[in-house]
């Protein structure tokens, strides 16, 4: 479900004196729980309105070398009778040498897809849904982190066809990752570069009625742009769905890959997109990004859908709500194929 995998994610000195007294104040300030109003308007789920308190803290203020950690709620409520609620943890322990992703939710979403056959048309659906994961990851080198990983889904799908169909999936999702993590930042990284490669096996020894896997491959490079405080981002991803692969768990066209679909219209086994953004960051704590790429999806019940070059445009405003990480919320606003979305972020979309 689109909305579940909607989840994870978010000082300078004048003189010796002033400046020191300045970077305490604002140390103290990012440390508070800051509360950020949720407002977005996609096609499906219509307006979107919602809160998200968030606080970012060092777990041992001993350790100098970790990223601060980040904990948060959110819950978002739709015009269209969506509604959902998420509670997630990243944390960063013992010098950088662990990091740990938990998250958990559970909601309700009045969405839709678009059908196979000779003459496809959009189908109405409801999902109830709740969530749990748990992904560990241990340092292993020089900016590599190996890690395990376990999702638990449960879906009540309710398609709306002439004779409505009621059905019920349980998933449980047991796998691994690689990570090799050269960003000088993970909040807003300026430079390096992030490798990601994850597996998940949905297997029958765990309950599944179904076996299946998916496999998804990650990578960001980030340079510094001409004005020194901007930042280039690419971003190449592949994912690759094997076996019975159940509904709820097909690859979808949507916020992160790409931006500017939000009528479910194209997902499949496979999906793999590019895409590049502008970062331009003004004086203070706002900013403004531009991005466009293309991408395309594969073993879809929709022939038509499969290869089609499926371009996206779009552009954002960004505002730092911790000055101290860089950490950023924004909204991007962005155009595909006979389609187009409006994106609440919290950080940056990769």
């Amino acid at each position: 479900m689109r909305v579940v995998l909607t989840c994870l994610v978010f000082l300078s000195f004048l003189n010796f004196s002033y400046g020191q007294e300045k970077e305490e104040t604002e140390t103290k300030k990012d440390k508070k729980l800051k509360v950020v109003p949720y407002i977005s308007y996609n096609r499906t789920y219509e307006f979107m309105f919602g809160a998200v308190p968030m606080l970012m803290y060092k777990v041992n203020k001993k350790d100098t070398i970790s990223p601060e950690s980040i904990s948060g709620l959110m819950g978002i409520y739709t015009t269209n009778k969506t509604w959902f609620a998420i509670a997630f943890s990243k944390l960063y322990l013992m010098e950088d040498h662990w990091r740990i992703t938990i998250g958990a939710g559970l909601g309700n979403a009045n969405s839709q897809f678009l059908s196979g056959g000779t003459s496809s048309s959009f189908i109405d659906y409801q999902t109830g849904a709740d969530f749990f994961k748990l992904e560990v990851q241990r340092k292993i080198g020089e900016d590599l982190y190996f890690g395990a990983n376990y999702m638990y889904t449960k879906f009540n799908n309710e398609f709306n066809f002439d004779t409505p169909v009621n059905e019920e999936v349980r998933l449980n999702g047991l796998g691994f990752v690689f990570l090799r993590d050269k960003r000088d930042n993970v909040y807003y990284p300026t430079k390096g570069s992030e490798l990601n490669i994850d597996y998940t096996g949905y297997l029958g020894f765990m309950g599944n009625d179904d076996e299946s896997s998916k496999i998804e491959l990650q990578y960001n490079h980030f340079f510094k742009a001409k004005r020194g405080k901007d930042v280039i981002a690419i971003r190449g991803y592949g994912g690759f769905g094997l076996g019975n692969i159940p509904f709820n768990n097909l690859l979808v066209v949507e916020g992160t890959d790409l931006r500017g679909y939000s009528m479910g219209e194209y997902r499949g086994k496979q999906l793999v997109a590019l895409q590049g953004e502008y970062r331009y960051n003004f004086k203070g704590n706002m900013g403004v990004v531009g991005f466009a790429g293309l991408g395309s999806v594969y073993g879809s019940e929709v022939e038509a859908n499969n290869g089609k070059i499926l371009p996206s445009i779009g552009m954002g405003y960004r505002y730092t709500v911790f000055p101290k990480n860089k950490m950023n919320i924004g909204i991007d606003v962005a155009a595909g194929r006979d389609d187009w979305g409006i994106y609440f972020r919290i950080g940056e979309a990769f």
